[in-house]
């Protein structure tokens, strides 16, 4: 599949200099708990090194109740992601560290405010109480498991080492560990690997696609119920639509972190919808202001997160 997306692209110019796509990572922490597996955007050797910092902001509304299960996650949650990377020939390296938080939150009225005038329903903010957090599982097997809201805590650091084998094909392969808490951290190391290829059609647009696997022991309370196995697909655009001035949008499909659950928001694969714009001044650094939806599983998911972020 790879080969035949590489023949396809090599027929387009490709521009070292065209900045793509922004990195993606999943915010909902029973994705993130489990899947090592993120959006790795190409990665330009135009800067020995480089500072990113990225900044999410996510309501979640997670919610299943079945016959002898149920799962709740009604929380904001926070997370301040710094990398540093840094180029060497043909190869970078990466490293990744973030502060986070899981909170009542805010937002709730606003987020109700926004799906009455766009007419999307959400059925689990009808019967959730408004700001209010909870992070609870109910197993099938009688066990349940909560997670406590938190005001600051270190999330996983990640370490990530790139080739870039031609100006539009690189592969990255990247080593987590576990230094979040049980619940919005993964546990025991886990390793990924991702390859992405790029493209510039035409001078103001740049496509990206990526296919990345992943492995993550079983640990913790819910190990019986843990896939270990991950797979993933991204394709975006980014259209420079005045200087360098630009648009992007990212589709991120991520197979299931669970299974056997029975609860479809934890055992079915993910679909999330990424986009925004990214803002670059002739000085200083290119600013990154987007959203985050889930589009699978239907009905309630991670409902809306916010991103901003700049990159030096």
């Amino acid at each position: 599949m790879i080969r035949v997306i590489l023949a396809l692209l090599a027929a387009f110019p490709c521009a070292l200099a065209a900045q793509g796509l922004p990195p993606y990572l999943p915010t909902n922490p029973l994705l993130l708990s489990r899947s090592p597996l993120f959006f790795q955007p190409y990665v330009d050797a135009t800067k020995r090194w480089e500072l990113r910092v990225l900044t999410d902001y996510a309501s979640l509304v997670e919610f299943a109740e079945v016959e002898r299960a149920s799962m709740v996650i009604d929380a904001e949650l926070l997370r301040v992601e710094t990398t540093i990377t840094g180029n060497f020939g043909d190869a970078f390296v990466a490293i990744s560290g973030s502060f986070n938080g899981a909170y009542d939150g805010f937002m709730d009225g606003f987020l109700d405010w926004y799906h009455r005038i766009t007419g999307l329903r959400v059925k689990a903010r009808e019967v959730l109480p408004k700001n209010e957090y909870d992070y609870t599982i109910a197993l099938p097997t009688g066990d349940s498991v909560s997670r406590p809201a938190s005001s600051g805590f270190v999330g996983d650091l990640r370490m990530t080492a790139g080739h870039r084998h031609t100006r539009h094909w690189q592969t990255a392969l990247s080593v987590t560990l576990p230094t979040g808490p049980a619940g919005f951290g993964r546990e025991a190391p886990s390793v990924s690997a991702v390859t992405t290829v790029r493209s510039t059609p035409t001078r103001p647009l740049v496509a990206e696609f990526s296919a990345g696997v992943g492995y993550t022991p079983a640990k913790g309370r819910l190990r019986q119920f843990q896939e270990t196995d991950f797979h993933h697909l991204s394709g975006g655009l980014r259209y420079r639509f005045w200087g360098r001035q630009a648009a992007f949008v990212n589709l991120f499909y991520q197979s299931a972190s669970y299974q056997g659950t029975t609860m479809r928001t934890m055992d079915q694969r993910e679909l999330t919808l990424d986009y925004g714009f990214l803002l670059k001044a002739k000085k200083g650094p290119e600013w990154f202001l987007g959203m985050t939806e889930d589009l699978e599983p239907k009905g309630p998911a991670s409902d809306l997160s916010l991103r901003i972020g700049a990159r030096w």
